[in-house]
């Protein structure tokens, strides 16, 4: 089943997606995934719209011109995406009769399975290359944990590791930008958690370590391009915000800077490979959009979407440029 994680742009969605409660998708969190050093193109998101009341990913320009639907060849429903580190690919998760990870170019051709293994497969984030995708399954034992493969040249999984061995619910990875860490969300000491490890199997050497110390849930962690912050959503203020830390254990040194000062559910950050810029999803204006904001402060936050009442839009996701 899919990993319940409190996501609050889905919450948003749940009249909507009925149908994927009995699998807990309504309240999933997505993650944030991998940032990487470049140049800011454009911006992938998920959207349900055109008369379709299933979710879609889309991508625009930066400024939110150019809104284009990308997921047209896989049915069911499409989301998540994660750029590769190259900005020529994204992978996505699709839920149809099972979740899978899958894999298009960045004009939305080409959609590929990756997965394909019968078992609950999400929130997928490309390593600092582009054949290797770190993502959460519940293959090993009903028990979601983060994995790391390799894509081979078919464009199937090869290479296989399962990372987190805890018997908690381990999910949403988000790659450092060099590839040596790893950021994902636990609710191994009772709520959700944001915590850190290397990219290798958890060990007794390999312990992850717990950023965020706080009594609420934590989510959607993604890492800024220079490897040394994170930026993630918390609701510890009373409703859903964007938050941004250095990327050690939550503290009287360390505290979180609320960024999106909003009462609103703010979601879903997804930082700038320019690190300038924060997109996020908001229902600020009534519906959820996708918005962008200063990275340092939050300022000058600005609606990109800004469509009608009876769209949604969620999960945005900043393409990395040469």
């Amino acid at each position: 089943m899919a990993i319940n994680h409190g996501r609050a742009a889905a919450v948003l969605l749940a009249a909507l997606l009925a149908a994927m409660v009995l699998a807990r998708v309504a309240s999933a969190q997505t993650v944030g995934t991998t940032s990487f050093p470049g140049s800011t193109g454009a911006i992938a998101f998920v959207s349900v719209r055109d008369g379709n009341n299933q979710p879609q990913v889309y991508r625009m320009n930066a400024d939110g011109f150019g809104q284009t639907r990308l997921t047209d060849e896989t049915p069911g429903i499409n989301w998540e995406p994660a750029w590769s580190p190259d900005g020529t690919r994204i992978a996505f998760g699709n839920f149809d009769a099972n979740f899978e990870i899958y894999q298009m170019k960045a004009d939305g051709s080409d959609e590929k399975n990756l997965t394909n293994a019968g078992a609950t497969d999400q929130n997928p984030a490309y390593s600092s290359t582009s054949n290797k995708i770190a993502f959460t399954s519940d293959r090993s034992d009903s028990q979601p944990d983060i994995y790391l493969t390799t894509i081979g040249a078919s464009g199937q999984t090869t290479e296989l590791v399962r990372l987190t061995t805890s018997d908690a619910q381990d999910s949403y990875p988000a790659v450092s930008p060099d590839g040596k860490r790893i950021a994902f969300v636990s609710d191994r000491d009772g709520d959700d958690d944001i915590y850190v490890m290397k990219a290798a199997k958890e060990s007794a050497t390999n312990r992850p370590v717990k950023l965020t110390k706080n009594a609420v849930n934590d989510g959607d962690p993604d890492w800024s391009p220079d490897g040394r912050q994170i930026v993630f959503s918390s609701d510890r203020s009373g409703d859903s915000e964007i938050y941004r830390m250095k990327v050690s254990p939550e503290g009287r040194l360390n505290k979180p800077v609320n960024l999106s000062k909003n009462g609103a559910v703010d979601s879903s950050p997804a930082w700038s490979p320019d690190g300038k810029k924060i997109a996020f999803g908001s229902n600020r204006d009534g519906d959820p959009e996708i918005w962008k904001m200063r990275a340092t402060d939050g300022a000058n936050p600005t609606n990109l979407t800004d469509n009608s009442i009876t769209d949604f839009d969620f999960d945005p996701e900043w393409q990395p440029l040469p």
